[in-house]
């Protein structure tokens, strides 16, 4: 009887390594690959810009909200990958449902496919249960910029459920502020929500400041608007769960923008509110 016991013991540990059992759901030994983080397709990016040299036409792909669906997200980055045109990816935030390890290694198991560099904006479901711990480790900071081509996109944090005195506003500012000497033909901001309603100044305050456009997800559907008077266009791009996703074409200083479903895109309409 002893070995018996013995043996199912044995069996049962086998079982459970194998499995990958984790102990418990809130761990945060994040195992996602380092291509993913923001440092990483930084790099990516400047040694695409180095090769192709000085160009005045390209596309950005803006996806959101993979966060339930990481096969219907793999997807996309597979249709995105077959872009020629594309140069990389911004990714609007909610990569988790309720910000827990597995969620996170689902995602960053499509991230790690796809051929652009990618880069990632905290959402507000990224920043649940220790959301905000694992964000910082696998993609880095909350706030974050970069110049392509002459354009500069900087991603901020605007999560008023999980966060307090956001978004830096400050920060903001001097990230929209053009140097002596230095040719910047955009200025283009992306955070995961759009202005609040009860913040509506933003939209005023970002057009004062020198952002050109501004780019969102977590509506979960297509959106295009700016205030009357102030006339700084948000755009909303939709989840990636039906295959939807936006496209950015920069031409100079032309900046247009398409909804996608699958292969068909069409144009987005601004609407005055």
């Amino acid at each position: 009887m002893a070995h018996i016991k013995i043996l199912f013991s044995t069996l049962l540990i086998l079982l459970l390594t194998a499995c990958q059992y984790e102990i418990s759901p809130w761990s945060t030994d994040v195992d996602c690959p380092s291509s993913v983080s923001v440092s990483s397709n930084l790099d990516k990016l400047a040694a695409i810009e180095i090769q192709q040299g000085s160009i005045t036409d390209y596309k950005v792909a803006l996806l959101s909200d993979p966060q339930m669906y990481p096969g219907a997200f793999e997807d996309v980055i597979k249709r995105i990958n077959n872009r020629d045109d594309v140069a990389f990816i911004l990714l609007s935030g909610d990569l988790s449902e309720s910000g827990l390890k597995a969620e996170i290694e689902w995602t960053c198991q499509s991230m790690k496919k796809s051929a652009k560099p990618i880069f990632a904006v905290v959402g507000n479901h990224d920043a649940l249960g220790f959301g905000q711990q694992m964000w910082q480790q696998v993609f880095g900071p909350y706030d974050y910029s970069f110049t392509y081509q002459d354009s500069k996109f900087v991603a901020y944090n605007d999560n008023k459920y999980e966060f307090e005195n956001v978004p830096d506003r400050n920060w903001l500012a001097s990230e929209a502020m053009v140097a002596d000497g230095e040719t910047r033909l955009n200025t283009i901001a992306v955070s995961h929500i759009a202005p609040w309603t009860e913040d509506l100044q933003l939209s005023e305050d970002l057009k004062q400041y020198g952002y050109d456009l501004t780019v969102h997800g977590h509506e979960h559907d297509f959106n295009f608007w700016q205030l009357a008077g102030v006339e700084l266009p948000h755009y909303i791009t939709s989840f990636t769960k039906f295959d939807e996703y936006g496209i950015l074409t920069v031409s100079g200083t032309n900046l247009s923008l398409e909804n996608c479903r699958g292969s068909v895109c069409s144009p987005a309409t601004v609407s005055t509110r």
